[in-house]
């Protein structure tokens, strides 16, 4: 093999050794920031419990996701009806404030049992009705999640 063989072999070695390294680190990359984060909430309201779990899915370039709400709602410890709907929603950001802006809510079950008042009471109107807004203070835990904190007060834990 003459040098300029044995040259080109090593640039196309290295050059394929760079495309994959550079294919890998954005494969391990997106498996330790995979653009979603679930949450499991209980909250009370007077003899009302509603057992939920939040997933939130984002896409950060687009500042836009989906926030699918799902669980059960009882009432004197009895279950109600079942909670199931989609939030599309958009957000704006200062520091570590985000801004949600409800686009959409998609009831996915209609449960007649559970009216949106009722929801009301046990969410945000963000997760109830379109063109709402919540507010909260969003805190990296590294590549475990993310706290969801109203001022100084954590609301729940959001894990990858």
């Amino acid at each position: 093999m003459t040098k300029k063989k044995t040259a080109a072999l090593c640039l196309l070695l290295f050059v394929l050794g760079g495309i994959t390294g550079y294919y890998y680190y954005q494969r391990t990359e997106r498996l330790r920031d995979p653009e979603q984060c679930t949450a499991s909430v209980v909250v009370y309201y007077e003899d009302v419990r509603a057992n939920m779990t939040l997933d939130f899915m984002y896409t950060l370039e687009k500042r836009t996701g989906v926030v699918a709400v799902s669980g059960t709602y009882y009432q004197n410890n009895k279950p109600l009806g079942v909670i199931r709907q989609d939030v599309a929603y958009t957000w704006t950001e200062n520091k570590d404030n985000l801004r949600f802006h409800s686009t959409r809510v998609h009831k996915v079950t209609n449960d007649a049992a559970i009216s949106d008042d009722l929801l009301n009471n046990v969410l945000p109107d963000f997760y109830v009705y379109p063109n709402k807004t919540v507010s909260y203070t969003v805190l990296t835990q590294g590549h475990r999640g993310f706290i969801f904190t109203i001022g100084k007060r954590p609301i729940f834990f959001c894990a990858h």
